[in-house]
């Protein structure tokens, strides 16, 4: 009776969506900002999981400009896949909280960004940022994401 049961059972559990494990991920290149204008390096640490039932991903990713004056970026977002080879390409966008305005003080910030890969665990990445407000910039990034 015991094994009947496990039988009837373990289909039931094979159907049950199984949590992603998280991956990370490094982004290293050029930035350059409006208000104050400025230029230089950048690096983006991101983390997320996959919904595996979609091609989306859920990540969050904080912005920190290697730049005079600094800031940040830190947003919620979502990441489609489109594919392609080496793993495809990504298109996503998101929301959050950032300081990359001239006067330095908080404000939403929107993302906009898109990808390709160009080996296994590497692709290379492009990123819009606008702050909102009056004093709020507008920030470009581009470079090269390592994923672990």
């Amino acid at each position: 009776m015991k094994r009947l049961l496990l039988a009837a059972a373990l289909p039931a559990l094979a159907a049950f969506p199984v949590p992603a494990p998280a991956s990370v991920s490094i982004a290293g290149g050029g930035y350059t900002q409006s208000a104050p204008s400025n230029s230089g390096a950048a690096l983006i640490f991101s983390t997320g999981a996959s919904i595996p039932q979609v091609p989306l991903e859920l990540q969050a990713s904080l912005l920190t400009p290697l730049v005079t004056g600094g800031g940040y970026a830190a947003t919620a977002e979502i990441r489609g896949f489109t594919g392609g080879g080496f793993g495809g390409a990504y298109i996503g966008g998101g929301a959050g909280v950032g300081n990359l305005s001239a006067d330095r003080s908080s404000g939403t910030v929107f993302t906009a960004f898109a990808g390709k890969s160009i080996a296994p665990l590497t692709s290379i990445e492009v990123r819009f940022y606008k702050q909102t407000g009056s004093l709020g910039a507008t920030a470009g990034f581009i470079g090269v994401r390592f994923s672990f």
